[in-house]
């Protein structure tokens, strides 16, 4: 072990020497040698562009198209090109335009070719159409008539001549076709081969559909692509990376998230503005070399007081067999404690002690999952149950709690098949049906600390609503999977009520759902799946659950304590998903958040006892 950490430090102070050198004076330019910082884009000659932006439609206008084309056409401009900018073309021009902008690359000998398009684009039997204005409706057989092929545009630029050729299609905009919609078609555009020295941009991936914005701004794919196109030192595929990364979060909380898609066949790099790196990121590069060799120090001493640390554990549960507590309160075992009022407060079960790894550790989930770190949590009580109407009735009953929904006077539920705030919805009446025995729905996180401060002074103990870390320990229970039962998203249905086949069809959702029946379209009572390892029951599904810790977008230390000095500026961690929820939510590492007085139709709490 001390070999391998002098090992480590001998590394960090040679990558120290070489990071001090780099910002002398007297330290060498880049070399041969110098792969990162070397520029490559050797396209000097002309550069061509055309630009088509399409908005005034006569069966769905859009808001858009005249902004995004025409700061494209403003951004090459400056960025050398020559640009051929047109709008609202019908059928015949836009055929004629692109014709002319062939000639013109053969002509002047262009090597680098640029088209851009914003406006409607229809998908039929795998072929992408763009569509020109004068089509009166965007009726399959007359698409088809007067076709202007994305393909045909792709290859009328391969045959220029040019070098590197670049086609960005933000056309995947929704539109209504309830009368003319056949079975070949699909929404958005369909993927596509890039040919040789090509690379097609697409707004969002293969059959979906792209957001077009608020009127009077850019659409959400351009907007950011032509933030990025004006950076020094990207490369044309790094532009579109970034672009897809901004777009996919921006999207990330909306019914269908927004991932932009490249097809590409370049050979070798090409930069619109330089691939020469600044200094800046040439120092970012040898900071990343430190980092990393910083972190595989890090690495060992965790593991070496990882060791020390199950040492210490093993010593701490032999002194803990000297003094076992009685068989109520070993883990694993469910209690419930007397209320000063006679009655009892809601079951919970003990959980030991432990380390876990905490966040994706499966891969494949979102970006506030990450980093996966390893966290030791202490023993504590977790409810069984998410607590129940009943539960929560007998609360409001002793003490005259108004509701953050009963103040405000509505809880955002699904109506109507549309999401909003509905007037007279709260706990005792989430827009469908409860009984006693169902989780309380439309209650914010300033009501779970509520109701737990009352549980305390009943019971003489401390409830509060559990940590971000206590809660996934708990849902795990062991488990590193990427559910508490496994990794199969459509075995839910044994384990959670989640967005199913039942959900599915009585409630039109349209977001992907699990391949499977829990018989429950809304929320189910308690109990009524398996538990997990832990006894505990509905960890998964079911309703969101509030946290006391508060939401950062990377883990970075909170997730293990409650939040202090609370304002309703704070945004606090749910967990857990909820019977809305599709299998990329259901999972033990997923996160959400709110804002301390919002209330849903699909948010709950279960509380911890220390």
């Amino acid at each position: 072990m001390k070999s391998k950490i002098w090992g480590v430090l001998l590394s960090l102070l040679l990558l120290s020497l070489i990071a001090c050198e780099s910002n002398s004076p007297l330290s060498r330019g880049p070399s041969d040698n110098d792969a990162p910082y070397r520029a490559t884009n050797t396209h000097t000659g002309k550069k061509i562009a055309l630009v088509i932006g399409n908005w005034a439609y006569r069966f769905k206008p859009l808001n858009n198209p005249q902004n995004d084309a025409r700061e494209m056409a403003q951004l090459l401009r400056q960025l050398g090109f020559e640009v051929i900018h047109k709008e609202n073309l019908g059928f015949e021009d836009m055929q004629d335009e692109v014709i002319k902008f062939k000639v013109k690359l053969m002509e002047e000998k262009g090597q680098v070719g640029l088209f851009y398009f914003a406006g409607h684009g229809l998908e039929v039997q795998k072929e992408n159409y763009l569509l020109p204005t004068d089509l009166r409706v965007p009726e399959t057989e007359l698409v088809k008539e007067n076709p202007i092929r994305a393909q045909w545009v792709v290859n009328v630029m391969e045959h220029s001549g040019s070098e590197v050729n670049i086609v960005i299609l933000d056309a995947c905009r929704k539109f209504p076709r309830p009368y003319f919609r056949s079975p070949s078609e699909e929404n958005g555009l369909a993927a596509m081969s890039a040919a040789k020295g090509t690379i097609i941009g697409f707004a969002t991936g293969s059959n979906k559909t792209a957001s077009d914005g608020k009127k009077g701004s850019n659409g959400l794919y351009t907007g950011h692509l032509l933030k990025f196109m004006r950076q020094t030192g990207l490369s044309i595929e790094e532009v579109f990376k970034k672009t897809r990364q901004q777009v996919a979060w921006d999207t990330r909380n909306k019914k269908e998230q927004q991932v932009p898609w490249v097809s590409n066949s370049l050979i070798g790099d090409f930069c619109l503005v330089s691939c020469a790196k600044p200094k800046s990121e040439q120092v970012k590069i040898l900071q990343a070399q430190l980092d990393k060799e910083q972190r595989k120090f890090e690495q060992e001493r965790r593991k070496f007081e990882k060791e020390r640390r199950e040492k210490a554990d093993l010593q701490a549960q032999l002194e803990a067999l000297k003094n076992q507590p009685s068989q109520s309160f070993r883990d694993g075992k469910d209690f419930r404690d007397r209320l000063a009022d006679g009655g009892f407060g809601p079951k919970m079960v003990w959980i030991p002690a432990g380390s876990f790894r905490m966040g994706d550790i499966q891969g494949g989930g979102y970006g506030d999952e990450q980093p996966v770190h390893e966290v030791s949590v202490g023993r504590f009580a977790m409810g069984q149950y998410e607590v129940t109407v009943s539960e929560f009735k007998r609360f409001v009953k002793a003490t005259g709690y108004k509701t953050d929904a009963e103040k405000k006077g509505s809880c955002w539920t699904w109506d109507d098949n549309n999401w909003g705030q509905v007037k007279g919805a709260n706990w005792r009446n989430p827009n469908f049906s409860q009984s006693d025995k169902h989780p309380v729905a439309c209650v914010s996180w300033n009501d779970g600390v509520a109701y737990a401060e009352w549980l305390s002074e009943q019971t003489g103990q401390t409830y509060r609503l559990p940590t971000e870390a206590e809660w996934e320990y708990a849902a795990r229970a062991g488990t590193e999977t990427a559910r508490y039962w496994g990794n199969d998203p459509d075995k839910a249905c044994g384990y959670a009520n989640v967005h199913d086949n039942t959900s599915k069809k009585e409630n039109g959702f349209s977001w992907a759902h699990h391949n499977c029946t829990d018989g429950y379209a809304q929320t189910a009572p308690v109990g009524q799946f398996k538990q997990n390892k832990f006894g505990l029951y509905d960890m998964l599904g079911n309703l969101w659950e509030w946290t006391c810790s508060q939401y950062e977008n990377k883990y970075g230390g909170k997730e293990q304590r409650c939040a202090k000095n609370v304002n309703e500026n704070n945004r606090f961690s749910l967990r857990g998903g909820s019977w809305y929820s599709g299998p990329s939510w259901m999972r033990s590492a997923n996160r959400y958040d709110g804002w301390p007085p919002y209330r849903y139709d699909d948010v709950g709490f279960r509380l911890a006892r220390l």
